[in-house]
């Protein structure tokens, strides 16, 4: 009798995080059919272990299609690989165990993250990224109020606030925190190195408007605004500056709208506010022209004339 290698847990789960991260939707009668194990079993591997690696909807359940989903390439910005991150949802869900210790799941949660902000600082040390040594303390306290719900106190700008820590990003080489300011009721980013006196809450919060933060994926530099009315601009881009555009996209509205006979395109994206898109505009011109909105080449305009004047 042949021996099915996909009764073993690790590489069952292994598999289904590499084709995860590669943007494949997994639906549990094709699962079932490829590992050839019960339907119990693969609602299983995904309930106890894949959907609990991570705390926010990296990976998720989509009703509509009835498939598993996960963000693209979620491996490389995690840095484990995909049989690490198998092993991790394995320890995770025992440490949910009720012989387990009452604090011995958020104690390896925190364990998990520190690894990962530590593998993440020794990559990025050479790169243009803001180093994280001197508040990464600060930066696997948040996150650990993040995945457990904590309300935080702390100080920013000379004042103190209370507020739900959300989410942490990177933009344009910066680490920010996405949170709920508790004062105005609003969604605002601090820049996380300027977070001082953190002090975690007993109390825990609810946020239930996830699709707020989750617009932050979208977003080109720190002027973003979640709540803005979006934004369409039209771009003419010269051949000789096409391959940037290709190789590293604004976000993940860009898309192209036209190709010319000569190299040059036309390219459409999706913005909050002006001040997210002028300074890349203003970096290639005259290789750039602003097609539409008017409104935006106006104030390209007046910020050259400024500038000459200036000058």
């Amino acid at each position: 009798m042949l021996m099915n290698k996909y009764t073993n847990k690790i590489t069952r789960l292994t598999l289904i995080i590499e084709r995860l991260s590669k943007g494949m939707g997994l639906s549990t009668p094709n699962l079932v059919d490829f590992f050839q194990v019960s339907n119990k079993q693969v609602q299983t591997d995904f309930k106890d272990y894949i959907l609990n690696i991570f705390d926010d909807d990296t990976i998720y359940y989509d009703y509509s299609s009835k498939t598993y989903l996960a963000k693209t390439n979620f491996l490389t910005s995690t840095l484990f690989t995909s049989k690490e991150l198998a092993i991790i949802s394995i320890v995770k869900a025992k440490t949910k165990d009720k012989y387990s210790d009452d604090d011995l799941y958020e104690k390896t949660n925190m364990l998990f993250l520190q690894h990962e902000e530590l593998l993440k600082d020794n990559i990025f040390q050479h790169a243009s990224v803001e180093k994280i040594d001197k508040f990464k303390s600060e930066i696997v306290t948040i996150k650990n109020a993040i995945n457990t719900k904590h309300i935080v106190t702390c100080n920013y700008n000379d004042k103190v606030r209370t507020i739900y820590p959300l989410k942490i990003i990177n933009i344009e080489g910066f680490w920010y925190l996405i949170n709920h300011d508790t004062t105005d009721k609003k969604i605002k980013t601090f820049h996380l190195q300027s977070i001082k006196n953190i002090d975690i809450s007993p109390k825990r919060f609810t946020f239930d408007d996830k699709g707020i933060v989750n617009k932050f994926d979208n977003c080109i530099n720190a002027y973003f605004k979640p709540t803005a009315k979006p934004i369409t601009v039209i771009l003419y881009i010269d051949k000789q500056i096409v391959r940037y555009f290709e190789r590293k996209p604004l976000n993940s509205s860009q898309r192209i709208i036209k190709k010319y006979n000569n190299g040059n395109i036309d390219l459409e994206v999706i913005i909050s506010d002006f001040m997210e898109i002028i300074p890349t505009i203003q970096k290639y011109i005259p290789l750039i022209k602003v097609i539409e909105p008017q409104e935006l080449s106006d104030k390209i305009e007046e910020n050259l004339k400024n500038y000459f004047k200036s000058i």
